[in-house]
């Protein structure tokens, strides 16, 4: 995967990516790490600002400083940039303006949506961000966090695996007999299922239909009925699964990743769910324990993946056509886009 990941680094760079949610940003910098790269991410009264994280003076991160009106000032000899990276105070120099004007910090693009901090770490030569894919224009849509229908509440895991196992095993059926026994479904009580994928120019869905409530403590509870579920992923980094009634959506599972190194993930997941007559603190309450033990599942299956590929290596996987949603993550994030819907049913026992 090492190949895959230095190629991935740099198609991933032309995306808006997750850097963190708007309400981690206080009056403090915030330090956080994107595909290697260090970002200081910092507030004023301008707005919020991305600069690399590192003081061109002597290599100290700008994070571990403050910020003073319009500026981030480092801890060490406290020189000042402004949001744009622009160096504005060089002290001890009796005149430092010449000086100044011949200093920055990278500065990266911006956007807050829906509570969330966008930046991007390269810009398309000419503004031609078409290049990239169609997801690079403006971030990823959350707007259903706006929703005032709909409730959601998240929470940030850090995932020790790479992107593409990490989302692979989200979006994976197969494995929740086993590692989910009981919890999702059960290996001794299977449904056929019909699974219809559709890669699109920059995501991939898939389709279930012909499922019941699973057999699972989750379904048997939480469900009433199932009409259709979905599994989608989208560029740069986003995971989807959503389960839909009768009546329509019964909850939405959304997975946003934050690409910190080759084998680290930060993954904000958001729970999704109608708002009706039961308060919504019961509502979290009765499901959070649920999902973030079937969750901590997942972190331990991709950790100890993870640690097997570092000591065994990845060599060549061995997949069947209940493998579905895997190929298609390889090459989205390798920038091979489809130009044309692909379309492709399986029959799964799931």
């Amino acid at each position: 995967m090492r190949d895959h990941y230095v190629h991935m680094k740099e198609v991933l760079k032309r995306y808006w990516l997750v850097a963190c949610r708007e309400s981690e940003l206080g009056r403090k910098p915030v330090g956080v790490t994107v595909l290697d790269e260090p970002v200081v991410l910092f507030r004023t009264g301008q707005g919020i600002h991305a600069l690399r994280d590192v003081c061109p003076h002597r290599r100290v991160p700008l994070s571990k400083g403050w910020v003073k009106e319009e500026a981030i000032v480092c801890p060490y000899h406290g020189w000042e940039f402004s949001g744009e990276g622009v160096c504005r105070r060089v002290p001890g120099l009796m005149d430092d303006d010449r000086c100044k004007k011949q200093i920055r910090v990278t500065a990266l693009p911006v956007r807050v949506r829906d509570g969330f901090v966008w930046i991007k770490l390269r810009e398309e030569p000419g503004g031609n961000e078409e290049a990239g894919g169609s997801g690079t224009k403006e971030p990823f849509d959350l707007s259903f966090l706006r929703d005032p229908s709909l409730y959601s509440f998240i929470w940030k895991v850090e995932v020790k695996g790479n992107l593409v196992n990490a989302f692979e095993n989200l979006l994976d059926g197969t494995h929740t007999h086993f590692v989910h026994a009981g919890l999702i479904r059960t290996d001794s009580n299977r449904q056929q299922v019909s699974a219809k994928l559709t890669a699109h120019r920059d995501h991939v869905e898939i389709e279930y239909s012909g499922e019941s409530k699973q057999a699972g403590l989750i379904s048997q509870l939480l469900e009433r009925d199932r009409q259709t579920s979905y599994g989608r992923f989208f560029m740069p980094g986003i995971a989807q699964i959503e389960y839909r009634s009768r009546k329509g959506l019964s909850m939405l599972i959304t997975a946003v990743a934050r690409p910190v190194s080759e084998a680290v993930q930060d993954v904000y997941a958001i729970i999704t769910v109608k708002r009706g007559i039961v308060p919504n603190f019961i509502k979290r309450l009765v499901i959070a324990p649920f999902f973030k033990t079937a969750l901590k599942q997942d972190l331990r299956i991709v950790e100890l993946q993870q640690n097997w590929i570092e000591r065994c290596g990845e060599g060549r996987l061995v997949s069947t056509e209940a493998d579905l949603m895997r190929p298609f993550i390889e090459q989205l994030t390798k920038g091979r886009y489809y130009e044309k819907p692909l379309e492709r049913e399986v029959q799964l026992l799931l």
